[in-house]
C-alpha cells in the first residue's frame, strides 16, 4: 500500500501512457535515437583512428563544460528562486546517494578503491553529455535551461565531493581536499552567477566565445563519451555492477521524487529534475578516476552498462512524466 501511495501521483500519467504505446517509439525516435548516433560515431571513429579520448576529456573539462556553465547562468531566464531549488535539489540528493554508496560498500566488504569508485557511480549523475541533450530534444530551450542549472549542481558537487572520493581511494584525506581546488567548475559558475545578477559583464568578443565554446560543450561530450564506452572491459565485478546501475538508474528517481515534491518544484522544472535524477553513471567519475588515481575499469564498466540500460528505463520514465 505505501507503494501505491508513494507513486499516486505518476498514477495518471502512467495509466495514459498505456494507451498510447506509440509514445515509446516517438521518444526513442526523436530523444534517445539523436544522442545514441553521436555516442555511436564516437565509438566507430575510436575503433578505426583510436584516437585519445584523454586529450578530448581534458579538454571538455577545463574549456567546454565551464564556458557552457557561464554562458547558461549569465543568459538564464530562469527565476531566482527555482534556480536554487533545483541546485538544492541535485546537491541533497547527491550527498544521499553517496552516503547509500557508502553504507553498500561497507555492507558488502568491499576495498577502499572499489568503496570510492562505488560511491562515485551511484552519486554521480550524467546530466551534462547524456542529460542535456535528453531534456533538450525532450523540453526544448526551456528544459535546457533547467537541465543546465541541475548539471552546474552535479559540477559543485563532482568538482568537490567528487574530486575527494576519487582522490581518497589512493591519495590522504589532506591530498583529496587540495585536489578539490584546481579544478574550474566552481570558479565557473561563480563568474556565471555574477554576470546574471549584475555585478558584472564580459566584453562582447568573450561573450561570444564562451556562447560558441558552450554550444561545443554537448556534442563533444557525447562523442567523448563514444570514445570511452569503445574501450570499456566488463571484466569482473559484476555484481558491484549491477547493483551500482540499479542504484543509479532506479532508486535514485525514486529517492528524487518525494524530496522534488517537498521543495514544492512543478511543472518543468519538476520533470526536467527527476529525469536528470534517472540518468545514467556520469562520464566524469572515469575522468576523475583517471585523474586521481580511483578504479577506472569499475568506473568506465559502470558508465557503459548504466548508458546502454538507461535508453530503456529513460525512455519509460519519460512516456510516464510527459
Amino acid at each position: 500500500m505505501w507503494l501505491i501511495c508513494y507513486l499516486a501521483p505518476l498514477l495518471p500519467c502512467y495509466s495514459a501512457t498505456l494507451t498510447r504505446p506509440v509514445l515509446f517509439l516517438e521518444i526513442v525516435y526523436n530523444v534517445i535515437g539523436p544522442i545514441l548516433i553521436v555516442v555511436g560515431l564516437g565509438v566507430l571513429v575510436d575503433r578505426r583512428f583510436r584516437p585519445d579520448p584523454r586529450a578530448l576529456s581534458s579538454a571538455a573539462f577545463y574549456v567546454f563544460v565551464p564556458a557552457l556553465v557561464v554562458d547558461g547562468l549569465a543568459h538564464t531566464d530562469v527565476q531566482s528562486e527555482e534556480v536554487g531549488l533545483i541546485l538544492l535539489a541535485e546537491i541533497v540528493l547527491t550527498l544521499i546517494l553517496a552516503l547509500l554508496g557508502w553504507g553498500v560498500a561497507r555492507l558488502l566488504g568491499y576495498d577502499r578503491q572499489l568503496e570510492s569508485a562505488f560511491m562515485l557511480a551511484v552519486a554521480f549523475i550524467n546530466a551534462g553529455n547524456y542529460g542535456l541533450a535528453v531534456n533538450e530534444f525532450a523540453f526544448g530551450e526551456a528544459g535546457l535551461q533547467r537541465a543546465v542549472i541541475f548539471f552546474i549542481g552535479t559540477g559543485i558537487t563532482g568538482n568537490t565531493l567528487g574530486v575527494f572520493l576519487a582522490s581518497r581511494g589512493t591519495a590522504s584525506i589532506r591530498q583529496s581536499l587540495l585536489n578539490t581546488l584546481i579544478v574550474p567548475l566552481p570558479y565557473a559558475t561563480l563568474v556565471g552567477l555574477a554576470i546574471n545578477l549584475g555585478y558584472t559583464t564580459l566584453p562582447v568578443p568573450l561573450d561570444r566565445a564562451l556562447t560558441l565554446l558552450g554550444q561545443a560543450a554537448v556534442p563533444v561530450m557525447l562523442f567523448n563519451l563514444g570514445l570511452q564506452l569503445s574501450r570499456t572491459s566488463f571484466k569482473g565485478k559484476v555484481k558491484p555492477l549491477l547493483l551500482a546501475t540499479l542504484i543509479r538508474l532506479v532508486i535514485s528517481p525514486l529517492l528524487a521524487w518525494p524530496m522534488i515534491l517537498l521543495l514544492g518544484l512543478s511543472g518543468l522544472s519538476r520533470q526536467v529534475t527527476l529525469i536528470q535524477a534517472a540518468m545514467p553513471t556520469a562520464v566524469s567519475t572515469t575522468i576523475l578516476a583517471a585523474e586521481f588515481g580511483g578504479d577506472t575499469e569499475f568506473s568506465s564498466a559502470v558508465v557503459l552498462i548504466s548508458t546502454l540500460a538507461s535508453a530503456v528505463t529513460l525512455t519509460i520514465l519519460l512516456a510516464v512524466i510527459m
